[in-house]
């Protein structure tokens, strides 16, 4: 038998394709290469001012070293001084003085109508999380950043109040004739039902809402109270508070009752279908407000199936002591 071959080839190098055009070195363009044509090609300081948008947080020693490398040395050296004339919460009022006679002032943030957007945004970003005055300043503190005092916290938030409810309604009219356009009629049935802030029916607070079954949006709520702190403290509050005293468990029954009584003046719909829960009082509340057996009461069977699952559950489990006595 001949030997097996022991010798161990070179392997051959690459030299390219040699049956396809080569393309020459100057047209090659990398993605660094077509970067900094671009920058050398234009400004690169304005390119950067394009990019960078929104707000940051910076400590006044960098800003100062900032201002020490954009100026000249002898006027930084001598008498360039960088004041905080005032504040309003986390906006502030800088000015560049110097003894030669320049002066110059800027805010910190951008204002809208005289006024700081970024102690809103704060405000709205807190109330978002379900935080409040003292959720709020503990964190500008930690952050050693100007806290916003405990009236101004509360003047944003009567605004954001006013902007929430103004949106909410303007969807809710366009809602109305959504289901108008689509029914062609004036009346439609809806989902009532009622939502608690605790539960138990020990909530001192409230909402019932009105669901259109054709869209799935929102016709109308109603958002009952019977605790208003500020009125407790006694301090004047120019919002309607405490609209509703009883029972937690009945604030679903009022609220329907509203929401039903003012349908054909705001939303000009007559609720004439009622989805319910199936164990809620607010149908016996609203059955007869356009007229007698105006409004028809239909099951939603959701609720249909979960009783009924859960009872068959209940029996098709059963102890193991009574299967034996039985056997």
């Amino acid at each position: 038998m001949p030997k097996a071959r022991s010798k161990k080839f070179k392997k051959r190098s690459f030299h390219g394709n040699r049956h396809r055009n080569s393309v020459p070195k100057n047209n090659v363009s990398t993605a660094s290469a077509t970067k900094l044509n671009t920058l050398e090609s234009s400004d690169g300081l304005e390119y950067d001012f394009q990019e960078l948008k929104g707000n940051r947080i910076i400590d006044i020693q960098t800003l100062l070293g900032v201002f020490s490398i954009l100026s000249c040395p002898k006027c930084f050296a001598t008498g360039l001084k960088l004041t905080e004339d005032s504040k309003e919460g986390l906006c502030s009022n800088f000015a560049i003085v110097c003894k030669c006679g320049f002066m110059a002032g800027f805010t910190s943030t951008p204002k809208e109508n005289k006024k700081c957007s970024l102690n809103t945004l704060l405000v709205f970003g807190l109330r978002l999380m379900g935080r409040g005055f003292s959720a709020g300043m503990k964190l500008l503190c930690t952050l050693n950043l100007p806290y916003v005092c405990k009236k101004t916290f509360r003047i944003h938030e009567l605004k954001l109040l006013e902007a929430v409810k103004y949106s909410c309604e303007e969807n809710m009219k366009a809602a109305s004739k959504e289901v108008q356009n689509l029914k062609k009629t004036t009346t439609c049935g809806v989902s009532v039902d009622g939502t608690w802030q605790r539960r138990g029916h020990m909530s001192l607070n409230g909402c019932v809402s009105v669901i259109s079954i054709d869209t799935g949006k929102i016709l109308d709520l109603e958002v009952m109270t019977q605790y208003c702190k500020m009125c407790e403290m006694n301090i004047k509050c120019d919002h309607e508070c405490s609209n509703y005293k009883g029972s937690s468990g009945n604030m679903e029954s009022v609220g329907a009752f509203r929401i039903f009584e003012r349908s054909v003046m705001k939303r000009e719909l007559q609720y004439t279908e009622y989805y319910g829960d199936g164990d809620s009082k607010a149908f016996l509340k609203v059955k007869d407000i356009y007229g007698e057996d105006t409004v028809t009461k239909l099951e939603c069977i959701g609720h249909v199936q979960k009783r009924v699952g859960s009872r068959l559950r209940k029996f098709k489990k059963k102890p193991k002591d009574s299967v034996e006595k039985v056997n």
